[in-house]
């Protein structure tokens, strides 16, 4: 989802389209599908998935020197909702972009599955062509709506839902609602968690989303922030009460889980804690 490294791509692609030198990215793949335009571009060891008419957003960005670098800091973050769950072994993850976290868990955490539902049969091609994701092991790709998906699942079929979806602008209108959020619910177990990848550049619609989350999880999720991006996660747990574990208390349900997934060091993520998570409501 969307990085602060956007802005970066954004002005070396600029700078090709007027013309000056090509010392910024080159474009390796430009398209539409019904639902995005998408390029991909290429700049020295980075290679980016952008959505957006003009390159605007930035989806994936792996080193072609080592495609498992932790480029993107957000995915470390959304490992937190592993941690902190009670089930965690069955994993449904809506927007697979280059699919960079899918390769995670079949990396490093081979005992969990994954399910991914992408909407766009593009997203997938060129996750599979220019950033080497397919799916196997423990990873299974569906192309559908993530509403729809949802609305056709049995209760409690997932132990955990993670939300990655983005649409070059913000998350997907249909998977930010109250119908959503419900559907949700209904897919998740007791103590079942949601994971949300939001970011706040666009701040009253992030504050939008965690009050509408917290309306239906009945509490104010537990948010994690990056610290050199944007992007924000949230976690909301099928559950009554409020749940507020402190940094100490995250450390060491990190030390009961593992303390890190490929680049990624737990005990750095969960030092990473929104102090006070209800200055958005």
């Amino acid at each position: 989802m969307k990085s602060k490294t956007a802005g970066v791509i954004r002005g070396l692609l600029n700078s090709i389209r007027a013309g000056f030198p090509r010392a910024g990215p080159e474009i390796i793949f430009e398209g539409d599908s019904e639902h995005n335009h998408i390029t991909v571009l290429e700049h020295g060891d980075v290679r980016t998935m952008c959505f957006g008419p003009l390159a605007e957003e930035s989806e994936t960005s792996i080193s072609l020197s080592n495609p498992l670098a932790p480029i993107f800091e957000y995915p470390g973050l959304m490992f937190m909702a592993l941690v902190t769950g009670g089930r965690n072994r069955e994993i449904l993850m809506l927007g697979l972009g280059g699919g960079f976290i899918p390769r995670l868990f079949q990396e490093f955490l081979p005992e969990h599955n994954l399910t991914v539902v992408e909407i766009d049969p593009l997203v997938g091609e060129i996750a599979s062509t220019y950033f080497y994701f397919q799916p196997g092991k423990n990873v299974e790709l569906i192309y559908a709506d993530g509403e729809e998906y949802l609305a056709s699942l049995t209760p409690g079929r997932f132990d955990q839902i993670w939300l990655d979806a983005f649409n070059g602008n913000y998350i997907p209108p249909n998977l930010a609602t109250d119908d959503f959020l419900q559907l949700c619910r209904n897919a998740l177990p007791a103590n079942g968690v949601l994971a949300q990848n939001l970011h706040q550049t666009r701040l009253a619609s992030f504050r939008q989303q965690i009050r509408r989350t917290a309306r239906f999880f009945g509490a104010v999720p537990l948010i994690f922030n990056g610290t050199r991006c944007a992007n924000s996660v949230s976690l909301s747990y099928n559950i009554p009460e409020t749940y507020n574990p402190t940094v100490k208390e995250l450390v060491n349900l990190v030390k009961n889980f593992q303390t890190s997934v490929g680049p990624y060091n737990l005990l750095e993520e969960a030092k990473k804690k929104e102090k006070n998570p209800g200055f958005y409501l």
